[in-house]
């Protein structure tokens, strides 16, 4: 038996990963397609332009299709489901990463 991909290790890294398998396997390949298309671009557009810290907090309590939807439209818009952070590193590594000390993230950091 072959091993299985290590678990995501945030909430939002595992619909980050899962917002990619839709777009990868064709199941949605443009932002028209994404369920209630117009909510979730009103959505999405609000949050882009939201402060980091609002940002970060609003996908927090969002219920996890309407996250989901959210980073299918980043990714079919960006080119990485990720674009939502791409002004907060630490937001990032938190969110994602789930790292949470300083020193993780100096690792991190350090690793790439």
């Amino acid at each position: 038996m072959f091993p299985t991909a290590a678990p995501p290790r945030t909430r939002i890294a595992g619909l980050a990963a899962r917002a990619r398998n839709i777009v990868d396997s064709g199941l949605c390949t443009r932002t028209s397609a994404v369920p209630d298309y117009f909510v979730r671009l009103e959505e999405y557009e609000r949050l882009a332009a939201a402060p980091a810290d609002a940002r970060r907090a609003t996908l927090q309590v969002l219920d996890d299709d309407i996250v989901v939807d959210l980073l299918v439209l980043t990714y079919l818009r960006c080119g990485t489901p990720y674009a939502l952070w791409a002004d907060t590193l630490a937001g990032f590594a938190e969110d994602i990463l789930g790292t949470t000390t300083w020193a993780e993230f100096h690792q991190v950091l350090n690793a790439t």
